[in-house]
């Protein structure tokens, strides 16, 4: 779950539309053209969309920065072509540091999909364990919530290592932490403001 893992959020406002481009056939003979599709990303937020990510679903990572060293201002849009017929993952982040994410776009040959991407004004949380013992679980929940949740932590956190938990609603947060002992300790209060990474050293 690090800041630039590929990980599914709820509540993304993104809407998926197929255009279909007639592509002229010419005379004679000679080998297909292979199959591709183009995606065109429009910036439907308020803020300029500065990084844009798409990689097949099969990706484990985000690849590069399909806009860099350029960026979308609102209401601007860029088209990736030649993309080969399959499912993507689009990753959008804006100027805030907030960012919007869809998965399993379809690309289709001679299609351009159109994807509309918003900020969606999420907040992070970084969890430093500086502690000296390994971290087994982490629990992040809203503070009028009676229940900790699921444990955000897929793997066991080393001391010196940090977790950032993303696709952070703005609010007021409770944080616990379980140490490989079995003990726990929680810290209350945590503000998540979107945009912004709030880090929280575990002594």
């Amino acid at each position: 779950m690090a800041l630039f893992s590929k990980w599914r959020s709820l509540g993304q406002l993104v809407s998926t539309l197929l255009v279909a481009l007639l592509l002229s056939c010419g005379g004679g003979g000679g080998n297909p053209p292979p199959p591709e599709g183009n995606l065109r990303v429009f910036n439907d937020g308020n803020l300029t969309l500065r990084h844009l990510y798409v990689t097949p679903s099969t990706s484990s990572s985000w690849g590069v920065d399909q806009l860099a060293p350029s960026f979308l201002l609102p209401g601007e849009s860029i088209t990736l072509t030649r993309l080969y017929p399959g499912s993507y993952d689009v990753q959008a982040r804006f100027s805030d540091g907030s960012w919007d994410q869809v998965y399993d776009v379809r690309i289709q040959d001679q299609v351009t999909t159109i994807l509309s991407m918003l900020n969606t004004g999420n907040g992070a949380v970084a969890v430093f364990n500086n502690s000296g013992f390994t971290l087994n679980g982490i629990y992040l929940t809203p503070s009028i919530s009676t229940t900790w949740g699921p444990n955000q932590a897929d793997l066991p956190l080393l001391t010196g290592q940090t977790l950032t938990l993303t696709g952070v609603a703005p609010g007021t947060y409770d944080l616990r932490v379980v140490f490989s002992g079995g003990s726990s300790l929680d810290t209350r209060g945590i503000s998540v403001i979107a945009g912004a990474t709030s880090t929280i050293q575990v002594n």
